[in-house]
């Protein structure tokens, strides 16, 4: 059971870190198409981040990456949530692979 646990979490990881790459890939291609100004990867890499991030961007001084937040924000709803939910789990799962690979070690014994 150990062993299904471990696997199990590891794919998880791991189909997490997949889903970021191609939801951020798939948003910074469609802002490359909404404006030629997007180009640069890392000027639609920081709107995408900023698109994705919770609440809002008043604060933001950048005005083309505060117009292209509100335009994948308005178009986009459903990538960006699963955006966030992906962020979420490639945060969580690590700890909880290393607290498994702990109790394994320390409780179980079978490592």
């Amino acid at each position: 059971m150990f062993w299904i646990l471990l696997g199990g979490l590891a794919f998880g990881f791991a189909l997490a870190v997949q889903m970021r790459m191609m939801i951020a890939l798939v948003l910074r291609r469609a802002l490359k198409a909404w404006n030629a100004a997007f180009e640069d990867r890392s000027k639609a890499n920081a709107a995408v981040i900023l698109a994705a991030a919770p609440g809002d961007f008043a604060d933001e001084l950048d005005a083309d990456a505060k117009a292209a937040a509100a335009h994948l924000r308005s178009t986009y709803p459903n990538p960006l949530a699963h955006l966030r939910t992906a962020r979420r789990y490639s945060l969580i799962l690590p700890v909880l692979l290393l607290v498994l690979l702990a109790i394994g070690r320390v409780v179980l014994g079978v490592i």
